[in-house]
């Protein structure tokens, strides 16, 4: 397993141990990842972007997300309704199983793992995954929460995204045929460097066990949708787009990742079962840390 990936583990355990004493807490979660969201992702998101050619089926990585999450919706809302939830555990069902932790979990890892070039499809994916969290998964936790919520937002929140910025900026420079001003590298460089430790804290600091208790089985359920059932549509993207190499490793990992830690915020904000969202997330990112160390070999087989 690459060293970078085993410090990401242990500051991982590490925030988990702290938010578990209460040295750390939620608040501090929330701090360090609006930092880590607003300032080091974007840095890394331009240095990383900026040396890498851009394929001619770059439109493919974005579309692999629809078809990744909208059947996963359709599926758990089916699941949903043949359990009989009540209406704010439907829409945190749905929310949670519907979105992709890709700031604080993808990321990281596919940058340990592939270097720059699947940090590129990477973002990508997000390109299109964040538009669908942003419109339909957000839209069906209002419809199904007890808070009246404006939409107004969600379409701030989405335009004056950090991350979105970065994208826009690195792809007109580079659809141009220009790169970055070497300056400007050194400049973004450090920043670049603290977004895998920072974000592996993050994730830590999440980390909720007494809303783990609390809704156990449904929790379990839901991490099994999210990160099972993503992988399968995973594999039926890659075959439908007919990706190959990292591209196809990329999107079939990130499609098994955990579910977003911005779903417990959006489950807060329309009212939905915060309790339920937070097992989901807190279940889902414990299973992917513990599957890390055979990530390498997962990979492997992925890109042959």
């Amino acid at each position: 397993m690459p060293l970078s990936l085993q410090i990401f583990i242990a500051l991982f355990v590490i925030g988990a141990f702290l938010r578990s004493r209460a040295v750390l807490t939620k608040n501090h979660a929330e701090r360090l990842a609006a930092f880590v969201f607003s300032v080091s992702l974007p840095a890394t998101i331009l240095v990383s972007l900026d040396p890498v050619p851009l394929a001619p089926t770059v439109w493919k990585i974005p579309l692999a997300a629809c078809l990744i999450t909208l059947p996963m919706v359709v599926c758990a809302w089916f699941l949903a309704h043949l359990l009989q939830l009540p209406r704010k555990t439907q829409g945190g069902f749905l929310l949670a199983t519907g979105s992709i932790n890709s700031v604080y979990f993808a990321f990281p890892v596919i940058l340990a793992t592939f270097g720059n070039e699947g940090l590129t499809h990477a973002v990508l994916f997000d390109l299109g995954q964040t538009t669908l969290t942003l419109t339909v998964l957000y839209g069906l936790a209002v419809w199904h929460g007890a808070h009246s919520v404006t939409p107004n937002p969600t379409a701030i929140r989405f335009l004056s995204s950090p991350p979105l910025w970065a994208l826009i900026c690195i792809l007109t420079v580079k659809l141009s045929g220009y790169h970055l001003p070497p300056w400007l590298l050194e400049i973004l460089r450090p920043l670049h460097f603290t977004t895998t430790p920072l974000a592996s804290l993050v994730l830590g600091l999440s980390i909720s066990f007494p809303a783990i208790r609390q809704t156990a089985w449904l929790g379990t359920l839901g991490v099994a949708m999210r990160m099972g059932g993503g992988l399968l549509l995973g594999f039926a993207a890659v075959f439908l787009l007919e990706l190959t190499g990292v591209e196809r490793a990329v999107v079939m990992l990130i499609a098994a990742m955990p579910s977003a830690v911005s779903s417990v915020i959006f489950a807060a904000e329309t009212g939905l079962d915060e309790e339920l969202v937070a097992s989901i997330v807190a279940l889902s990112i414990c299973l992917g840390v513990v599957i890390l160390p055979w990530l390498p070999e997962l990979v492997t087989l992925l890109i042959e």
